[in-house]
């Protein structure tokens, strides 16, 4: 049997189908949302990389080691990783026994030559001295031969009487040429060894003031890196003692990946893109990654980097912070991009 309902009143609507028609419309806009975010994730993963050239990096600096050339032991250190210093703060306070030793033999060096010194200013002395009385023995024998010559007797004179008269003549030009050279010879080598005590005071000097009695310095201002000795530590020779990133003149060290449709070039203008900000930048250098500094790109693919550098009035994120960065392919796609970042206010 068919019952026939009747509505009270026909503008009222039915509950039923109004919760009905509610939750089609929930529905079909989750739905259309799910499929919309799907299909645009899909068209962003696969259709980016024809649009720009994206890549990681990290923001760096110039870093500076301070390393002494002797084997140190840290006896004491006044920094800390990740701390600020200014040009000439002290970074630590070492001892080298290496260094004494290289003292010690440059003061033995030094007391050798003295001696030597020593001992020929006192020849030069006596040969000067003895040289007037050995001229004058010299000028008596030359007047005693030339009175045998010519003495009329001469030749009753016996032989050897004129072999010593001869000899000792001979004798006194003998001495009187050797206590010349001698003395000449003295001289010069006085001068030469006063040049090679100078030159070893100089060395002793730098050598001591270049260690400046085992205080190690900062030589430029910035931000010292997370390697730093321990006290007691001990360091071979030319080990770093600290690292310091030079601050005003940071970059990015952009790993280009190997699979882009075109190579960057110097010059080209890129984004970097630290958070929700997109700092403009520009390709300064491309290097191999063989080049850098303990090359070790985060992923294996990446083969080349680009140092990017930032334009001169944008804040610089922090530095070691890892950030990305896109190159886009076209100058119109790059316009786009910037128009649609400044619509949704993602600078």
């Amino acid at each position: 049997m068919d019952i026939g309902l009747d509505r009270l009143d026909p503008s009222v609507p039915d509950p039923v189908e109004s919760r009905r028609r509610a939750a089609g419309r929930f529905v079909r806009i989750v739905y259309g949302t799910f499929i919309f975010g799907l299909l645009s994730a899909v068209i962003l993963y696969f259709g980016a990389p024809l649009v720009f050239l994206g890549g990681p990096g990290t923001v760096s600096a110039p870093r500076h080691e301070v390393s002494l050339p002797y084997v140190v032991q840290v006896v004491q250190t006044r920094v800390r990783p990740g701390g600020k210093v200014e040009a000439g703060d002290e970074i630590a306070q070492v001892r080298s026994p290496q260094h004494d030793e290289i003292i010690a033999s440059y003061m033995r060096g030094l007391a050798d030559l003295a001696g030597r010194e020593a001992e020929l200013r006192i020849r030069a002395r006596v040969a000067r001295d003895s040289l007037a009385a050995a001229r004058s023995y010299l000028q008596l024998t030359d007047e005693a031969v030339k009175r045998l010559e010519a003495a009329p007797e001469a030749t009753n004179v016996s032989t050897l009487y004129q072999l010593e008269v001869l000899s000792a003549r001979a004798q006194a030009l003998k001495t009187v040429v050797t206590q010349e050279a001698e003395a000449a010879e003295a001289a010069i080598q006085i001068e030469s060894l006063s040049e090679v005590r100078e030159r070893f005071q100089e060395h002793l000097d730098r050598t001591d003031a270049e260690f400046a009695g085992g205080r190690v310095v900062a030589p430029i201002s910035g931000i010292v890196a997370r390697n730093v000795p321990r006290i007691g530590q001990s360091l071979a020779p030319e080990s770093a003692i600290a690292e310091i990133f030079d601050t005003t003149d940071l970059y990015v060290d952009w790993y280009i990946p190997n699979y882009r449709l075109i190579d960057p070039k110097v010059g080209n203008n890129v984004f970097v893109l630290f958070g929700n900000r997109r700092i403009p930048a520009v390709v300064d250098e491309i290097l191999p990654l063989s080049g850098m500094p303990e090359a070790g790109a985060p992923h294996d693919q990446s083969g080349q980097i680009a140092r990017i550098r930032f334009a001169p009035d944008v804040v610089n994120p922090a530095l070691n912070a890892t950030v990305r960065i896109h190159m886009h392919y076209s100058t119109i796609v790059a316009r786009a991009a910037a128009a649609l970042v400044d619509f949704l206010g993602l600078r």
